[in-house]
Formats: structure tokens, sequence, C-alpha cells
């Protein structure tokens, strides 16, 4: 290893902070970060792995992009041994040996590195560390100020005010106050921080008993590890003897620690400066990208390399190390490789010129952007869109500065919705876009009505949802990371989070627009993407299923439903006199007062007072007191606690929140979730109106407060036993679907079977057992399950499941078929060819694997009710009619799981109730064929309607 002379104490008076910072990044650390953060599936067609290669090119890019720097290195570690691992013999002796799907990639990361003309350093014996620290120091000593891109918390000892350690990944920023504030240290002592704690992954042993906090105090203190050894005998006990201990072991703890910060790796700071010729290197870069496969990057080629060199002749970049903002008052903004054209529109003739463009295509992407994510209380602050990929614009309306005063130059918001709402209303114009359905009630609250038939050309959220419901979350950043590659601005790029986050009318405008803009132009690249990608059948469900429904949901959402808030406060108070009525039944089954809200104090009840079998304790130390530990024990505390526990959720999530919720009509709007189950089910949130229970009578009581207004009734169209009917048709069993057929009471007609009696023979007993088993059995009961739901021992249980397998022999075929093909193909099918893709069948742990076979010989049957009921509210909000004057005599109010809610007036409530069941009940032989599928379904439809003056008694 070379060294120069040591350097004197850095000094930064002299750095130049107008210009853009030296970037270094710690490669090591980005192509383990990436390899575990994409999906190692990312193959080329010849089976190489490229998840490492693209996470890094993109973070890379988008490290560029964020700071547009001219000189630039990317230094990595090596195997050979350093200086370090020859004084200490456990050095980095923990760390796991490096994946081979990680190790086969590590040399195209160089070549591409170097392809794009930014300097990549390594050198054997020296560690990517100190590589770094040492460029940082010669690049503060030449007058630039330095950011360092890594998630190694070791770095930050190298911070001072002209040196930054920056995670790019996850936006954690470390400047002198931010190292403060992180590790309770001044970047000076970090060293001696490592050194007190140790890193047992690094094979620094550290100070027995010194963890952050300890060490924090002590530095705090004594400033210093050699002040707190000259000052050993102040400290007491246990600690003064692990510092006495642990004196010789200190000093090689420190060396290892340390970052060196005087090798001999360049010949000057400015060999490091990155090219700005476009044609540099061309040939290498087609090389290795072709060699990826990476096919967008091959076709930018013929666009400029670099992104500083990309000015359109009136790019102003500033940078601001202390704020870590980036103001680019400019129109476009490259974010990739790809030349990108971003507008900001400030003026009516480039905005007539934006109408026009928008006018002449088929289709076009479009995204609102608001200060609030609840469309109730948001306020639209612009409006982007675009028609070609790489190219957008943004309109902004209602950008104001940090004092909320209205910010120029700026179009007027009405002008600019009153000229944009023909055309958005447009449905020969298709819009595109990412979760519709917000930007609908965005633009309703401006009297502009995108959610109508026809009119949505595709939505991306809902199309990646019906490609695969688990390959990655269906947020438009996910989207563009999961299937374009590309690594997004985020939200809080752009506003900052927690505390300190803004609302977006209050962001740069330019860095608004550039956000605004990429939003747009992801979407319409997604669309691109998902338009290819999708099977004909995948293309009908979306455009057929998915977005009628999520415009249903949008006007379901919009209208809400009516709520009793007088009852609620009573329901409240009568709540919570039984929460203290049970509290005090528990303490004297308990034999003394703790409190029931504490799973520690519990825990120690059951398991150590009490001495109840099952108890587990935690990584924390304490037992396990979740709601599945305690329903396998038999006990009366145990009885108590989950109904206090059951109660206590009710009060807090219902009777005290829903009249906060509710708008000044006190009418209550949950918002629907269509791409965040696996199976196709719908979830609502902001209230959960889903999860009420409605076979206890404290749930039913939830549900009266849900009433109709005057002159009105709510209506509950419920299908019935729909899972057992599919069960029916999916495993073909004659039994079950002559039961359907001729209209017997399934679970008397399943006990009839299985005990060999009449059915009129059969009592309520033996039918509820029989019941236990239908529905246990669809969601994968265990003998224990049934045994502790029925009373049976386990033996008898199994002797049960037994006798129901040899009467229905085709039902367990059909289990074992299904969960043979979510094995062989990955997905089981729903009825209507949706693909439910079950990767943790092929988990080789058994705790992952057997849940995963079980909810896979459930999902077509969940999956296939979801299907159900969408086409159910696509025929019912065909058929459901209006009065003369327009207004609507029936709306849909609620989605829950198997039903539909509805306020009908009253004049009309027979013979809307028929048009309903009608609808409900014949989806397959009108709707879905009407649709396009032709289904043959085994057993007939049932639906069972109640009306009442509020949901309980209409249910």
């Amino acid at each position: 290893m070379t060294t120069k002379t040591p350097t004197a104490l850095l000094t930064t008076d002299h750095i130049n902070k107008e210009q853009p910072p030296f970037i270094l990044v710690d490669g090591s650390y980005y192509l383990f970060r990436t390899f575990h953060a994409l999906p190692v599936e990312m193959k080329t067609s010849q089976g190489l792995h490229t998840n490492a290669v693209r996470g890094t090119l993109n973070a890379i890019n988008k490290l560029m992009n964020r700071y547009q720097p001219t000189h630039m290195a990317v230094a990595f570690d090596t195997k050979a041994p350093t200086f370090r691992h020859q004084l200490s013999e456990i050095y980095k002796g923990d760390r796991p040996e490096m994946p081979s799907e990680l190790a086969e990639q590590i040399p195209y990361i160089h070549q591409m590195i170097q392809a794009l003309g930014i300097p990549l350093l390594f050198q054997e014996g020296v560690e990517a560390d100190d590589i770094i620290g040492t460029l940082a120091h010669q690049a503060c000593e030449q007058g630039y100020h330095v950011i360092i891109s890594t998630g190694d918390k070791d770095m930050c000892q190298l911070v001072n005010e002209a040196i930054v350690v920056e995670n790019s990944f996850d936006d954690k920023r470390f400047d002198v106050a931010g190292v403060k504030e992180k590790f309770g240290v001044e970047p000076r002592q970090i060293i001696d921080y490592l050194t007190l704690m140790g890193d047992a992954s690094d094979g620094i042993k550290g100070v027995a008993g010194i963890g952050k906090v300890t060490a924090e105090k002590l530095l705090t203190e004594y400033d210093s590890i050699d002040n707190i050894l000259a000052n050993i005998d102040k400290l007491k006990g246990k600690q003064k003897q692990n510092f006495l201990d642990s004196i010789d072991s200190i000093k090689l703890d420190k060396t290892l620690a340390t970052i060196i910060t005087n090798l001999d790796i360049v010949p000057s700071i400015e060999s490091l400066r990155l090219p700005t010729d476009p044609a540099f290197n061309l040939d290498a870069r087609r090389a290795i990208f072709s060699k990826l496969e990476f096919k967008n990057e091959i076709a930018s080629l013929n666009h400029p390399f670099h992104p500083a060199n990309q000015s359109n002749g009136n790019q102003q970049t500033t940078f601001d190390t202390n704020t870590n903002s980036l103001d680019l008052q400019n129109k476009s903004l490259q974010k990739s490789s790809i030349t990108k054209q971003y507008h900001t529109i400030t003026n009516q003739a480039d905005f007539e010129q934006l109408l026009a463009k928008l006018q002449s295509v088929p289709y076009f992407a479009v995204d609102t952007e608001t200060t609030d994510l609840n469309w109730q209380t948001a306020n639209i602050v612009g409006l982007s869109f675009a028609t070609t990929a790489h190219e957008a614009f943004y309109v902004p309306v209602n950008h104001v500065d940090e004092l909320g005063q209205r910010i120029s130059p700026q179009l007027d918001k009405t002008d600019v919705l009153r000229q944009l709402k023909p055309l958005l209303e447009n449905p020969n114009i298709g819009k595109i876009g990412q979760h519709l359905k917000y930007d609908s009630h965005i633009l309703a609250n401006e009297n502009i009505a995108l959610a109508q038939p026809h009119n949505w050309h595709m939505d991306t959220m809902l199309a990646s949802y019906v490609l695969n419901t688990v390959a990655t979350r269906h947020n438009m950043d996910d989207l563009a990371r999961h299937y374009l590659h590309v690594l997004t601005t985020s939200f809080e790029d752009v506003a900052g989070k927690g505390a300190k986050q803004i609302t977006f009318d209050k962001v740069n405008l330019a860095t608004a627009s550039h956000y605004a803009c990429e939003d747009a132009d992801i979407t319409l690249q997604l669309f691109e993407f998902f338009a290819k990608k999708l099977s004909e059948n995948e293309h009908n469900l979306l455009k057929h299923i998915e977005i009628p429904v999520a415009q249903i949901l949008y006007q379901m959402e919009k209208d809400g439903i009516l709520i009793d808030k007088q009852f609620l406060t009573k329901l409240s108070q009568e709540f919570d006199s039984k929460i203290q009525q049970l509290e005090k039944t528990a303490h004297a089954q308990a034999g003394e007062v703790f409190n029931l809200a504490s799973p520690k104090q519990l825990g120690e009840i059951l398991f150590d007072k009490l001495k109840l079998s099952g108890g587990k304790k935690t990584k924390t130390g304490q037992y396990s007191t979740s709601e599945q530990v305690l329903a396998k024990i038999e006990h009366e505390l145990v009885d108590t606690v989950l109904e206090y526990r059951s109660l206590a959720k009710l009060k807090s999530t219902y009777t005290d929140t829903l009249a906060n919720v509710a708008d000044d009509n006190n009418r209550v709007h949950t918002s629907y979730h269509q791409a965040l189950t696996s199976t196709g089910r719908l979830s609502s949130t902001d209230p959960n109106l889903q999860n009420i229970p409605i076979r206890t009578d404290t749930g039913r009581l939830i549900r009266e407060a849900f009433i109709a207004p005057k002159g009105r009734k709510i209506i509950s169209a419920d299908y019935s036993q729909i899972e057992l009917r599919l069960m029916a048709h999916f495993a073909k069993d004659p039994a079950l679907i002559r039961a359907f057929n001729e209209g017997h009471d399934i679970h008397k007609a399943t006990a009839s079977e299985i005990l060999g009696k009449d059915l009129a023979d059969v009592s309520n007993e033996e039918r509820r057992q029989a019941k236990a088993i239908n529905f246990g059995l669809l969601y994968g009961m265990s003998q224990f399950g049934l045994a502790k739901q029925l009373g049976f021992s386990r033996e008898q249980a199994q002797d049960y499941i037994n006798l129901y397998f040899s009467r229905y022999p085709t039902v367990k075929a059909y289990m074992q078929t299904t969960r043979n093909l979510a094995h062989e193909q990955g997905y089981v099918d729903t009825i209507l060819g949706r693909k439910i893709y079950t990767p943790d069948v092929q988990n080789s742990n058994a705790m992952v694997r057997q849940p995963a076979e079980r909810a896979a010989i459930n999902a077509p049957l969940q999956g296939s009710a979801a299907d159900i009921i969408k086409l159910a509210m696509i025929a019912v909000n065909d058929v459901l009619p209006t009065t003369p004057n327009g207004q609507e005599s029936a709306k849909m109010l609620l989605q829950v799981h198997d039903e539909l809610v509805f306020e009908v007036d009253e004049d009309q409530v027979e013979s809307i109730s028929q048009l309903i069941k009608t609808a409900m009940q014949n989806v397959f032989s009108d709707t879905a064929k009407k649709l396009g599928w032709q289904i043959d379904f085994a057993v007939p439809l049932l639906v069972e309607v109640g009306v009442g003056d509020n949901w309980d008694t209409a249910h």
C-alpha cells in the first residue's frame, strides 16, 4: 500500500459551493444494495443475471442527474486481503460468501461504468472506503465540496463542512448536523464511537457492555477514547473493568475503524473529470448494453451521453450542499441516458399549443398534482400530460411561495380548467393514468367529469394488478423500477419527509415541474409496456372489469353513506362501560390488577403466574400474546381478553372515529382499493367498512349506525354461499351440484351425505358440524382448527375430515390438483382466467410453504368470488334507474365481500330489489357473456335481498 505524507487538518474556507459537487460512489455498497433490491430473476436470454447491473446503472444515473457533476469516481473493494486483514485474523471474518448470482455480474458492472466514462477505481490491498477517504480529502484541498454516496455508517467519520455522506437509495443525508442528530456525536468522534461499540460483521471487538447510548454518553462527557482512558479511575464497577480488559484491543480496533485518507491513488483530481463528448466510448457502450440486453439504453445511444451536456440553452443549475436542494431553472431535465424534454407551461400561447397537441392524438397520459392524498380535502396544484415517451408538459395553476402567496408566472386555474374540461371529458380521446380514480375525484371537485364510460384508455396501476398481483406493489415508483428498470424521483425527493415535509404547492416550481412531468412520462411508458405485455384475456379483464369497476367505485366513494352520529355517541358510551366491566372481570380472573392493553403484563399473568401452556417469548424477551397465540388457549381470562380487545377495537375504529370522518352532511366516504389483495378482492380504508364483524351482536350494532335518509331505504343484496358454489363448480362434484340445483340447505345436505342420513333426519348440531367443515376446508382448516371449533378431539376431527373426503372425493381431487398446479406453473386461475401467482409454494421453509399451499387452494375460489362481485357491480350499475329529472332513484353505496349495499327511493324498493337480484343472479348468462366470457356455471347463483332503515336491519 502506497501512501503520501499525511495531510494536515482540512480547512474548508476555500471551498467553492457554487460549482457542482465532486461525487464519490461506494461501488461495493451499490452492487450489494441493488442486488437485494431488484428481482434476482432479471436475466438475459442467455441466463446472465442483470439485476445488480441494472440497479447500479439506474442509481448512478439518478445521482448524476441530481447533481450534474463534472468530476466523479466509483470505488470498489477487491478480493485481495488488506492491511487490516494482516492486523486482525477476525477482520470481516463473519461476512457471508457473495452469492454466485451477484459475483457473475461484477465484471459487467465494471465494464458498464468504464463505458460510461466514469472513472473506476480499485487497488489490491486497499478498501473502497480508503480510496474514497483519500479522494474526498484531495478534492477538498482543491476547493471542491464532496458528496459521498454510500450506506456505510463508517464513512460519517469523513464528514465536515465540505463533505457530506448521502445514502442515495433511501435519501438519508449526513452533514455535520446530520451526523450529530443520528449518532449523538460529532463526525470527528465517529472513529472512537465505532471503536467503543464494536462491529461483529467487521471483526471489531469493541468494549464489552458499550452500546450506542453508552458510547454517546461517554464521548459527550470525555470527548475521546484517550480522555476516557486517562480518566479510567472515574469509571465505576463493571464498566471500568471492561475498559481495563479492552486496553490492548482498543488501539487495534481504532486502527481497523479508521479510514485512510493519504493513499497514492490518482495523479490529480483533474484526472477524474467526466467526459463531455456525446460520442465518448460509443462502441463500448453499445457492446456492453447489447451483452446485457438493455434495450432502452441501446436505443438511446443516438442521444448525447452526459446530462451536463444536455442544456437547451437556458438551463441554470444551483447546488446547495447544506439543504440538499436542487434548484433547476429550466423547462426540461435529463433523468437518464435518454434525452427527455420536460416543459413547464406558463403562458397562453404555449398552453394553446399543448391543447392542440392533446386534441390531435388518440390518447394521452394525464396526472394531477395536489396538496393532499385525501381527495376530499386536496386542492389541485397543476396537471401534467404526455403524448409520447420522454416528453411531457406541466401546467402549474396553484403554486405558492413560503408565505402562501401565489407565484408568477402561472396561468389562471379557472381558465385552464375551463379550456381542459371538454378535452378531459371527451371519450373519443382516451385518458391514460396511474390510479385514475383519484384524479377523477380531484377533477370532479373542479366540475370536470373524467370518470365516464369509455373515457379511460388505461389505468397503469390496474394493468399491473391484472398482469400479476404479487410481483410488485402497484404504485408508479415501484412499477417503473420493476417493469421499466427506472429509478424515479419520489415525492420525498422533492417535498422532504416527516415533520419537515411541505405540500406540493410549495415545492420549487422547476423541481415540481420535473417531478410532475416524470409522472406523466413514466405513466405513458408503462402504458406502452402493458399494452404489449398483457394477454388478450388480461386486456379484457382490464377493459371490461377493472376499469368499469373503478369508475363505479369512484361514484360510490363520492356519494358516501349516511350515519347516525347520535346513535354512535350513545354506542361509544355503552362500549366504554362494557370495556370497564371486562377489565374488572379480567382482574378478578387473574387475581390481581394489571393493564389488559399491555402484552408484557398479560403474558406474565398468563404464562408465569397462571402457568398456562403455549407461552413463547419473542426476541424482545416478552411473551407473545397475539390473537393467534391466545386462540389456542382455553381459559376464562383469555376469553375475557379477546372480548375486551374486540370491543376496544370496535370503539377506537368505528364508534369513536366515524363521526370525525363524516362530511358536513353526515355521510362517510370510504376509499376502495383494487390493487392491494393477491386474489382480486376489494379492500377499503378511511374507514375500513369491510371488517365490521357481522357474526357478533356488537358488530351488528355498528351496522345500525349506517342509515337511509328520509324517503329512502337501505337494500342489502348478498350472494349466498358463493365460495361453496364455486367449489361445486370447480370440483365438478355431483353431490354438491345436485344439492345446489335442487335448492337444498347445503350444510344439511353435506351432513346427510357424510352421515348417510335422510335430509329430514339431520339435527341442528349435525348441520353445524357440516357447516364448519364446509367452510373450514375452503380456508385450509387443519384437524386442530376443526377440533377446536366443534369441541372434538383431534382424532375425532380427523375422522370427520376423512369421512367428508370419502363422500366428496372430487373435492379432495380438486384440492390436490390445485396444489400441484400452483407448484408446476406458479399460479392458479379464477373463473375469468385471472392468474393468481403463488411464489411462496416453492419456499423451502415449511412454515412459509404450507400456508402458501393452503392459500393457493382457496385462491381460485376467493378470486372467482371477487370476479363475480365485480361482474355484479357492473351488471347492477347498468340497470339502476334514474328519475325523469336525471336524479338517481337508487345508489350503490358499499361493497363488502359478497354483498352490495344500496340506498333506494322508498316507493321503488320492490321493483329495484327485483332488478338488483335478477342482475346479480344472471351475471354469467348476461353480463359475463356480453363481455366475452362464455361460462357454463354448474350451479345457480342465489342472491338474498333485505330492506331496512339501516344496514343491519337490511342484511
